[in-house]
């Protein structure tokens, strides 16, 4: 089989943490080059793990590296800049989560993607979970008839990110830009991707920048050296669709409150209903109620994601998160900002 050459832009905690330990166990993949602001952590992610070439400018590695695609591991506001330049050159694209926060650019990207026939690709790992297929199986298969609603959250009692995650200008927002991304997708996912109709929201900085003792969070490794602390730590928001179903989401970075372990979702149809997490199925059988827990062994959702990725370079597959779809739960979050803006339902168009 022919090599798959790859390159790395952003040598952060998600990259040398996820991207590439689980990239350098592909087979016939290589990382040729990683590109990072930091020369320095370039380098020294580099000899970690012994990845030939690295650049401080991005641009720079695009055109001296010869690469099938890129994986974009940097912050929310760069993704579509650096996603343009490879996708200019025929490098298919990888982002982390979310696509952007520009829709303008977003949809500028696309369609240079599209012309120059680039896959893209949205960092939405939880789609890939051993129970969110089986759960996908069961809904496809009919055991929830029509489901009209979700509930869907994942809250934080105390782990607001450190770093350029509370810096508007980079991040583009707050917990529902950064954790609460994973928890809309994933219900918009199950329920079919309908097209949204509406959206009604709230977004607070409730707790806000906390001096909680012995409570630990995630930290970036590109730390934003303005202590800026300018966006949402709570969002709450109501969607509906244009096939009759609802979501209501709850996303929080710190609340006082109880903490949710992972997401928590619960579907609710016509014939059954659904929860993760644990995986529950409810329905009447022989006119009893019945609760059912599937027994599964549990995957690495990030290591099929990235071997998602590398199949659909290989074989030119669209991806099962494409670059639309990212664009369009990107659509949703931007509306469920401007609804806590303005305090008014939003259309959607």
């Amino acid at each position: 089989m022919t090599t798959t050459r790859v390159g790395v832009i952003g040598a952060g905690s998600i990259a040398a943490d996820a991207h590439i330990p689980f990239l350098l166990n592909i087979p016939h993949v290589t990382i040729a080059a990683i590109a990072d602001l930091q020369r320095k952590r370039a380098e020294e992610v580099a000899a970690q793990f012994n990845i030939p070439s690295f650049y401080r400018d991005a641009v720079e590695m695009l055109e001296q590296e010869k690469l099938d695609g890129v994986f974009i591991c940097t912050s929310n506001h760069s993704h579509i800049p650096l996603a343009l330049e490879a996708a200019k050159r025929g490098v298919h694209v990888f982002i982390e989560k979310p696509i952007g926060v520009s829709l303008l650019e977003v949809e500028h990207y696309l369609q240079v993607a599209k012309t120059n026939h680039v896959l893209t690709m949205v960092g939405m790992t939880h789609r890939f979970r051993r129970d969110v297929q089986i759960a996908k199986e069961l809904i496809e298969r009919g055991d929830l008839g029509d489901i009209y609603h979700v509930n869907a959250r994942f809250l934080r009692r105390r782990g607001t990110p450190k770093g350029w995650f509370t810096h508007h200008a980079l991040s583009g927002g707050g917990a529902m830009m950064d954790t609460g991304v994973h928890v809309l997708d994933l219900a918009w996912y199950l329920l079919g991707e309908p097209k949204p109709l509406s959206v009604s929201a709230s977004s607070q900085k409730g707790v806000g920048d906390y001096k909680t003792r012995y409570n630990t969070s995630w930290s970036s490794s590109e730390k934003d050296q303005s202590h800026l602390f300018d966006v949402e730590d709570f969002t709450s928001a109501y969607i509906r669709f244009h096939n009759k179903a609802n979501v209501n989401i709850q996303v929080s970075w710190a609340v006082n409150g109880p903490q949710d372990e992972d997401i928590v979702l619960e579907l609710f149809g016509t014939k059954g209903g659904l929860q993760l997490t644990p995986l529950t199925l409810f329905k009447e059988e022989n006119h009893l109620f019945v609760e059912t827990r599937p027994a599964y062994e549990k995957n690495i959702p990030f290591a099929d994601e990235l071997q998602h990725f590398i199949s659909c370079i290989r074989t030119n597959e669209p991806p099962l998160i494409s670059g639309m779809q990212g664009l369009a739960v990107l659509k949703m979050i931007q509306a469920i900002y401007e609804s806590s803006r303005t305090s008014s339902e939003q259309v959607m168009k």
